[in-house]
């Protein structure tokens, strides 16, 4: 049983640094997640799980989540606040669910 703990142990300590490394391997900037979205927007547009209307819908929205962001930084010298994030990833969340809920919608019909 002794012989038992040490490998467990090193087993142990080797899934924590995965996971740690998975953790930040997912950190997204607002203007990178913008971009993310903008891409699979096309690509349910080109497999017509969103109609053009929608589409463009999604694309307008993310249009004006960038206008925010740059009126943002703008008023911050060129820098976002963490405020500033806070409020510009609530708005990517919105587009995203809004995508999601449209692309499940379409493979429902």
């Amino acid at each position: 049983m002794k012989r038992l703990y040490p490998v467990l142990l090193v087993a142990g300590a080797l899934l924590i640094q995965d996971l740690t490394v998975s953790v930040d391997a997912k950190k997204f900037t607002v203007s990178s997640r913008q971009t993310t979205l903008m891409a699979k927007i096309d690509r349910a547009q080109r497999t017509n799980e969103l109609t053009l209307k929608e589409a463009n819908d999604l694309r307008d929205k993310i249009c004006d989540i960038q206008l925010k962001e740059d009126a943002m930084k703008e008023v911050n010298g060129g820098k976002l606040s963490y405020a500033n994030i806070t409020e510009l990833e609530k708005d990517l969340n919105k587009v995203s669910n809004k995508l999601h809920k449209k692309q499940l919608s379409k493979r429902i019909d």
